[in-house]
């Protein structure tokens, strides 16, 4: 809908076309105090804009953080007053974590009310600023465009992660004249030629040099690109924990994935590499995990690797953070790989060595040849059927849990944009993040994994699913409590305390809210199962009874 553009709008109508200028198809929301008048403004404006509501501010927030993840701007979401925004905490520690570039529009009291004690007021400036980006605060309508314009732009560049923008309730009413403004273009960091003929040097004199590939911001140029390159000259590449999807795990050249249930055989291979090449990856814990025990920082040396460190990132300060890189560079994963190319093929770099890339193939195809799994279900073979029956570009989301290991291990991704899990470790994240995905990619099946403990942390979105109609299989591993923890309690006392859990009946649980449900008892009742599911028209979940000694591979 076209508006004049020196006509006065209230705040609430300059909200609504901004995101309309913006390009969002769908806005994620929960209806309360705050937001009331700016919904209200969507819908009559614009109402081709999808209005999605949900159940729980925590699993609106999840699934925009997955819709981020697959889609090609930052994702919106809305709460009203403080109680609403608090629900988000820790999904917006989730997608920062994830680097997933969203942003979350708050309601709040009048400026008026401000320190009066407003009721559902809070200082979201304090509470929510150590776990985003930003937060960034509008108190008159004359500045809503400008606090829209720096969200969206704090959101996406750099590394990207979530914004939050907080509207004082005043400012929905206050009427002024703007024109209108669509979305500002956002920039690419992009290496100095100087620092890529450090990196090419540095890869010319390696003779077993490894690619760590990780972080948001791919293309499929960039991609191809890391593709050709490590196929050109030889060089295994490994994932970033819960970034299986970056390289086609069919391809000789890939090597594994970094994380919880690290291949041993991985690990030393890593150690006995003379450089690495890292590309867009955050060299934290999570994706410095040895073997032997959950911690980081054990798989390279802190903070100077035995081995020579070529670290890339759009995010100035991942570099040189915990580790001291020889070259840092700071840019986008497409233009340091075009770079890259074009100095390795103006002076061409000798191809490390045969044997180097085709261990870490052998190790890795031992790796998933085995692991045993107790009782009646087999999961390794309920994985491995997953990949050999849905199409490749299938996207998976998972959450938090032992049963998590299960999908990483055994399920191979070919196609990108098809792994969705949160490196913060957040449970209850599978369910929602797959209706994210489903309303971002309506033309791919989405399934969603979770364990009983971890699907109970947000089953409620299950009626969003249902609502929704989408097309989702949720995959529930129930083997009556937190199994992870139940092994590490295990391990350090020898007892479980306080893990075993009374669940409900899932298949009446899920058949309640409407979606088609049942359970599979044994590896041979699986497959029909999930014909039964595919069949279905929307929402299905099929329930897996392992003992409650299941937790990951022996």
């Amino acid at each position: 809908m076209n508006h004049e553009t020196k006509s006065a709008r209230s705040g609430a109508a300059i909200l609504a076309d901004l995101i309309q200028e913006y390009g969002h198809r769908h806005v994620f929301q929960i209806p309360g105090e705050g937001i009331l008048e700016p919904l209200d403004a969507l819908a009559t404006r614009h109402p081709g804009i999808s209005l999605v509501t949900f159940r729980n501010e925590a699993g609106m927030t999840y699934a925009a953080q997955a819709y981020a993840r697959l889609g090609a701007r930052p994702s919106l979401c809305m709460a009203g007053r403080a109680p609403g925004a608090l629900n988000t905490a820790l999904a917006l520690h989730t997608a920062d974590t994830d680097s997933a570039a969203m942003i979350l529009v708050v309601g709040q009291p009048a400026a008026a009310e401000a320190e009066r004690d407003p009721m559902s007021g809070f200082d979201l400036q304090q509470a929510l600023r150590p776990l985003v980006k930003d937060v960034i605060t509008v108190t008159t309508a004359t500045r809503l465009q400008e606090g829209m314009m720096r969200a969206w732009c704090k959101a996406g560049s750099g590394r990207p992660g979530p914004v939050v923008l907080v509207v004082t309730e005043n400012v929905w009413r206050e009427h002024t004249t703007c024109a209108p403004l669509p979305a500002p273009s956002l920039p690419e960091p992009a290496p100095a030629p100087e620092q890529v003929a450090a990196a090419a040097a540095l890869l010319r004199e390696a003779r077993r040099p490894l690619v760590l590939a990780g972080g948001s911001g791919w293309n499929d140029a960039a991609r191809l690109r890391l593709h050709a390159l490590a196929q050109a000259h030889n060089w295994p590449v490994v994932a970033g924990y819960r970034r299986a999807d970056l390289f086609d795990n069919a391809d000789p050249h890939y090597a594994g994935e970094l994380g919880i249930g690290l291949d041993p055989m991985l690990a030393e291979r890593i150690a006995q590499a003379d450089l690495i090449l890292a590309i867009n990856i955050r060299l934290g814990e999570i994706n410095t995990f040895g073997t032997g025990g959950f911690g980081g920082f054990r798989l390279l040396d802190a903070p100077r690797p035995a081995q020579r460190l070529v670290h890339v990132h759009a995010g100035a300060d991942e570099l040189n953070r915990v580790y001291r890189a020889d070259v840092a560079i700071q840019a986008a994963p497409a233009p340091f790989l075009d770079a890259l190319s074009g100095a390795l093929a103006a002076t061409p770099a000798p191809s490390s060595d045969a044997e180097w890339p085709e261990g870490f193939r052998l190790a890795r195809e031992a790796f998933i040849g085995k692991g045993g799994c107790p009782g009646p279900v087999d999961l390794r073979k309920v994985f491995t059927a997953l990949r050999e029956r849905l199409p490749d570009d299938t996207i998976f989301t998972v959450g938090a849990g032992a049963y998590a290991v299960w999908l990483h291990r055994y399920l191979a991704f070919r196609q990108a944009g098809t792994m969705l899990g949160p490196e913060s470790g957040a449970m209850g994240y599978g369910l929602p993040a797959a209706i994210g995905a489903a309303m971002v990619r309506p033309d791919r099946l989405v399934v969603a994994v979770a364990g009983d403990g971890c699907l109970l942390m947000h089953g409620e979105e299950l009626a969003t699913a249902v609502q929704q109609n989408l097309r989702i299989i949720v995959i529930v591993i129930n083997n009556q409590g937190y199994g992870a923890i139940r092994s590490a309690q295990l391990r350090q006392f020898g007892r479980p305390v306080g893990t075993a859990l009374r669940n409900p009946d899932f298949v009446a649980y899920a058949t309640a809210f409407g979606a088609l449900a049942e359970r599979v008892q044994t590896t041979a009742d699986f497959l029909p199962a999930l014909k039964r599911a595919l069949n279905g028209t929307g929402p299905a979940m099929i329930e897996i009874s392992v003992p409650d000694t299941v937790a990951k591979p022996e």
